[in-house]
């Protein structure tokens, strides 16, 4: 169903998963092909409980496991100077009346819209974090640095696979609407009107890292 176990297609793909819903799943499909080709159902049913079972068994290894750190360090990681020891970093703060205005904007989705309900919670749960101060999470941190950016008349661009969702589900930076084909970008509410120079743009690539970056460094 998704890139992980986390993962719910139907927030960027609702109606294809409309569809895909009422589809028989392909594992039925193929224990079926499997019966009428003359395999045992006992057979399937031992297979699928012996992996089962193996499945199970490294899950609860799992719990008691123990890792040394010391046993994943790699030299070459090791030998990387920090940035600080380039120079100071600028301070890049913003305002914090200034947050809370943006924030307010990028975590309020519009309304008489269908939303899926677990995104609309995210953002619920984004908007009261931003107006108390307490609780802000990382992908809320993220949209207010892509904000901020964009208000002080910068560009931003993400290119890669799942950036629209964020890969963890963590950033929402497209919300498509569940009733109709596209998606509302809260992050370029904060965009000035008729700007062509200043806006966000999340655009989701296919899974290969050196073709994604010779693109965007400009390379056919």
């Amino acid at each position: 169903m998704g890139h992980n176990e986390l993962d719910n297609p139907s927030f960027t793909q609702p109606l294809m998963y409309k569809i895909v819903s009422q589809m028989k799943p392909v594992r039925d499909k193929f224990r079926d092909q499997l019966l009428g080709e003359g395999i045992a159902a006992s057979k399937m049913d031992e297979i699928e409980k012996a992996q089962w079972a193996e499945m199970e068994d490294a899950y609860k290894a799992s719990k008691t496991c123990k890792y040394a750190v010391e046993d994943w360090l790699n030299p070459t990681w090791e030998a990387i100077r920090e940035p600080t020891q380039y120079g100071l970093v600028k301070d890049t703060g913003v305002d914090l009346a200034e947050l809370t205005r943006i924030g307010e904007r990028i975590a309020t989705l519009p309304a008489g819209e269908k939303f899926h309900p677990s995104v609309v919670k995210i953002f619920n749960e984004r908007l009261k974090s931003i107006v108390t101060g307490k609780g802000i999470d990382w992908g809320t941190a993220e949209a207010l640095a892509f904000a901020t950016l964009i208000n002080e008349g910068y560009h931003v661009r993400l290119s890669g696979q799942d950036v629209e969702r964020g890969t963890f589900s963590h950033r929402h930076a497209h919300v498509f609407y569940q009733d109709k084909d596209g998606c509302y970008v809260p992050i370029n509410s904060v965009v000035p009107d008729n700007s062509q120079t200043r806006n966000f743009i999340a655009s989701c690539s296919h899974l290969s890292e050196y073709a994604v970056l010779g693109f965007e460094y400009g390379y056919a």
